[in-house]
């Protein structure tokens, strides 16, 4: 200070907020006195306070750190370049930069800004109940907003929810660009990046931006997109497999197309994200075209072909098979089929589309990564769009790795067993040796199962509609499944119908 020079960033802080208490809460900039100075934010290099000036709600953020260095230019950056952008709806309201001075001693670098009524991160913690509206509108925010800024070459690196802000009809707004990272060819102040400092938070970042030598691309801030997603909806970000599906709060098409798009967004690897905005936007014409071109009873008569070439029987009712020769062929069956969308299971807690069928033998299957044991299958054919394939489970023995009974394990190669707790590891040792998952052929198992019946079909089935679940709990309950209760199951469960199929009807 004497400019903030070579003081450190903790003696700065002091001087500033000494400044500020001992000066009635005001300090003087060139657009006029800001008064009522309350603190109400700090990071790595700024300290940043609300107040008023001009009887307009502001913020004032200040430079923390040594003049002398690389952050001064990227302070300066993040007021400059961000108001090159043209069209900056959605984007922080830099009002001025200038250096404010506290006295003959003390001057300091500040950006003045609009107040925003809170962040994204206080809005959620304030709201009881997540909304989908609101969902679907921070997703489209991210979508239109990192468009904006990758186009005038700006990559935010440091996407979370304290740096969205939300206007008091929740609006959204992207702020703190501090770490951001400027096209050469478009801007003059660069803002380098110096060795060891913080390139993003490691809750929301891009597994690749912790590592030496990371070059800053679009799909950094399309991965911290997921995880800001994926956050306002749990509670929390996502690391390893089994991320909780937002279709599993969030019933409608716009949820069912989002969760689509999130899978890629946060793939660990980069290469297999999309690797810009524009990527996404074709992504999700391609999935509504898809949309306009499925006629669910299409897929539907495919999956009552797949039930009657299983059991040719099911044409005189309800069908209960237990013989292995079943279940294999069912397996097979619905292999063979090219279904326009995949198939879904429901269980009366929670329904999810599938995307791996699998016999292992003995009478188990492996729909995605849970490894079911099977008692027997019933099967019904009706109108094709109450047609059902109840799969009945019986409990399954554990894995047994070195000498202890779990449940959860990752098959390793198509040869090795190993606990299941090595996914939050990344890593796993065999033989001696450590390998990195993305060099091994790997497959998660779970055993342990808790739901007696899967139900299967087509996203278009009575057994698969979330209006229906309470039907499938209370079955799930009872725990009695034979010829009346299924066929009560059945009636109960066609008195209501997807959207889709009575458009069709």
């Amino acid at each position: 200070m004497a400019r903030v020079e070579k003081v450190g960033a903790k003696e700065n802080t002091r001087i500033i907020s000494s400044f500020i208490k001992g000066n009635n809460k005001s300090v003087t900039s060139k657009l006029g006195e800001i008064s009522n100075l309350e603190q109400i934010g700090q990071g790595g290099n700024g300290l940043v306070y609300a107040g008023i000036q001009n009887n307009q709600e502001v913020a004032i953020k200040f430079l923390v750190e040594d003049t002398q260095s690389s952050k001064l230019e990227r302070f300066k950056a993040e007021y400059f370049n961000i108001n090159l952008i043209e069209e900056r709806t959605n984007i922080v309201n830099y009002i001025n930069y200038e250096e404010i001075h506290l006295d003959a001693d003390n001057i300091v670098p500040a950006i003045i800004m609009k107040r925003y009524d809170k962040s994204l991160k206080k809005l959620r913690e304030s709201t009881p109940e997540i909304s989908e509206k609101v969902f679907i509108k921070l997703f489209d925010f991210l979508l239109n907003t990192l468009e904006k800024i990758h186009r005038n070459g700006i990559i935010h690196r440091d996407i979370k929810p304290e740096n969205i802000l939300v206007t008091q009809e929740t609006d959204f707004v992207l702020a703190d660009f501090g770490i951001a990272n400027y096209n050469d060819d478009l801007y003059t102040l660069k803002a380098k990046t110096e060795r060891k400092e913080r390139l993003g938070n490691y809750e929301f970042s891009a597994p690749e931006q912790a590592k030496k030598g990371a070059v800053p691309a679009p799909s950094m801030d399309i991965y911290a997109l997921g995880q800001v997603c994926q956050w306002y909806v749990f509670g929390e970000t996502h690391r390893g497999t089994n991320r909780k599906r937002i279709t599993d709060v969030f019933e409608s098409e716009e949820a069912v197309l989002i969760e689509k798009v999130l899978d890629k967004c946060l793939s660990n690897n980069h290469e297999q994200r999309y690797q810009s905005i524009d990527e996404i936007f074709d992504h999700i014409d391609q999935i509504k075209e898809e949309r306009r071109e499925v006629d669910p009873f299409q897929d539907m008569s495919m999956f009552n072909d797949v039930i009657r070439a299983t059991c040719p029987s099911v044409s005189r009712g309800i069908q209960f098979v237990e013989d292995e020769k079943y279940i294999k062929r069912l397996v097979e069956n619905i292999n063979k089929k090219n279904f326009k969308r995949k198939l879904w299971f429901n269980t009366g807690i929670a329904n999810s589309e599938f995307s791996k069928l699998k016999y292992l033998g003995d009478k188990k299957i492996l729909l995605d990564y849970r490894e079911i044991k099977i008692k027997g299958i019933w099967l019904y054919i009706g109108n094709v769009y109450d047609d059902l394939i109840i799969l009945e489970t019986e409990e399954n023995e554990p894995f047994f790795i070195d000498g202890e009974e779990v449940f959860s394990a990752l098959i390793v190669n198509n040869k090795y067993i190993v606990d299941g707790y090595h996914q939050n590891a990344g890593y796993i040792e065999i033989e001696g040796e450590v390998y990195p998952f993305r060099e091994l052929e790997i497959e998660e198992r779970d055993r342990l199962n808790t739901y007696k019946y899967y139900f299967i079909g087509t996203m278009y089935h009575c057994s698969i509609l979330s209006q229906n679940d309470h039907l499938l709990d209370t079955f799930q309950k009872q725990g009695i499944s034979d010829n009346e209760t299924v066929a009560k199951l059945i009636k109960d469960l066609r008195k209501k119908k997807h959207e889709e199929v009575l458009f069709r009807l």
